[in-house]
């Protein structure tokens, strides 16, 4: 038992300094406003646990993907590229601090398949999650549509993923 726990602990120790250097790239730096305290060590425990928990439903962020799928057609997915939206996972926010959401997909080819590829599997970072509103605009009505700031921000992640891909 105690070699289970030893492992458990090396792979949570490489995943979350994985995404530790993942999120620091993303955000482009470490700076006190974006939510980092220097001098304090990250809560282990709090980490694991948002890495293992998604601040949104399975409905919620089935609501996201579909809303991420419908507009794709209008503006990424224009291009010479089809793409596949397979995940989202936010994490909470902390205090003042707000969290952020992975968006994973898979960008292929028009001329080929998404099982035969080749495929790029990719994914966008985007901070300022503070709940579903911070990504789905509701109306009275019912209706939903992408948040304008996470559209925004997706499009800038997509366009920078799309413009580092090798030419068709």
């Amino acid at each position: 038992m105690n070699q289970k726990r030893r492992l458990l602990a090396v792979f949570l120790c490489g995943v979350l300094s994985t995404v530790a250097t993942a999120c620091s790239v993303a955000a482009g730096d470490a700076s006190p406003e974006r939510g980092s305290q220097q001098g304090s060590e990250p809560d282990v425990a709090q980490a694991a646990e948002d890495l293992s928990s998604n601040a949104l439903t399975k409905q919620q962020a089935s609501t996201v993907l579909k809303l991420v799928d419908d507009i794709c057609g209008d503006t990424w997915c224009e291009g010479d590229r089809n793409f596949h939206f397979d995940q989202i996972r936010c994490t909470r926010p902390r205090g003042n601090t707000n969290g952020s959401c992975r968006l994973a997909f898979r960008m292929f080819p028009y001329d080929s398949d998404l099982s035969t590829g080749p495929t790029y599997a990719r994914s966008c970072i985007t901070p300022g999650f503070n709940g579903l509103a911070s990504l789905v605009d509701t109306a009275p009505s019912g209706y939903q549509s992408l948040n304008w700031d996470y559209y925004d921000a997706l499009t800038s992640c997509i366009s920078e993923i799309e413009s580092k891909l090798p030419p068709l």
